[in-house]
């Protein structure tokens, strides 16, 4: 059966176009204007809690203006993934919780000295997107994969490929590159199972695809944390691979528990 994986839209290949050409902001906003559903989404997005600023941005000039308009490619690519997608409402879900661990792993790039903090935001709206091409592929997806647990990659890796013979973290890394996306990120989204092994010492990776990794798992275990209504783990139960991503960034447990509960409180008066 052939994966429902999009082709990277036209637009896209404009905005390269554009950046190539200068950087002119005048036609960046332009071009956004053509697509009423870009348009409406992008604004969307830069009034999120992730960019929210004391007025509310109206245009596609300002938000060009306030951001840079390097800042607002790597959104355009995230919105033309979700549009192109065209998962529907059944799927908005799936979207909410992508975008919530985008702002997580952007707010903990801050926090922990992660070199590229665009980067991150752009992992953390990628690390499930083969979750949604599956599911569109396989109509028993959900049955044979009930007992999957996502948070570890590992084990889904393994149900995936017994049952289907691919998996949900070599899509996202292909649509990462028909995409033109950094290498970087395409290779720290298909090599997700392989990060998790090396964290915890059974595997070897390139530095920057563990780094990753570990900073996705930590805006993971936040998202999840926050979705379980502020139902913190103890110490002692925290789950081995977060233990291991507090390690890698040098963070000791008690700070990571602070920041977490910070974290998921600005969530909270976010959405309020």
């Amino acid at each position: 059966m052939e994966l429902l994986i999009p082709t990277r839209p036209d637009l896209l290949m404009e905005v390269k176009d554009i950046l190539a050409q200068g950087e002119d902001p005048s036609k960046l906003a332009a071009l956004i204007k053509r697509d009423v559903a870009l348009y409406t989404i992008l604004l969307s997005v830069v009034n999120s809690p992730l960019y929210r600023r004391e007025c509310l941005i109206e245009s596609v000039e300002q938000a060009i203006a306030l951001l840079g308009i390097k800042r607002v490619a790597t959104l355009i690519e995230t919105v033309a993934l979700r549009t192109s997608l065209d998962l529907g409402g059944t799927w908005e879900r799936f979207w909410e919780v992508a975008a919530e661990v985008a702002v997580l792993c952007y707010k903990l790039s801050k926090e922990l000295n992660f070199s590229n903090s665009d980067f991150a935001y752009s992992l953390g709206m990628m690390h499930d997107i083969g979750t949604g091409v599956m599911r569109e592929t396989y109509s028993d997806y959900e049955k044979k994969l009930a007992k999957a647990h996502s948070f570890n990659a590992v084990a889904t890796f393994k149900a995936e490929r017994t049952h289907f013979g691919i998996d949900r973290y070599s899509i996202a890394g292909e649509l990462a590159e028909r995409w033109f996306m950094p290498i970087e990120l395409s290779s720290a989204l298909r090599s997700q199972p392989h990060a998790q092994a090396a964290l915890m010492g059974r595997a070897e990776v390139d530095e920057h695809v563990i780094a990753a990794n570990a900073l996705l798992i930590l805006a993971k275990d936040i998202s999840h944390e926050y979705e379980a209504y502020w139902n913190f783990d103890s110490l002692d139960s925290m789950g081995g691979l977060v233990q291991k991503s507090i390690e890698y960034f040098g963070v000791d447990q008690n700070q990571y528990v602070d920041m977490k509960e910070d974290m998921i409180h600005q969530l909270a008066k976010e959405v309020c």
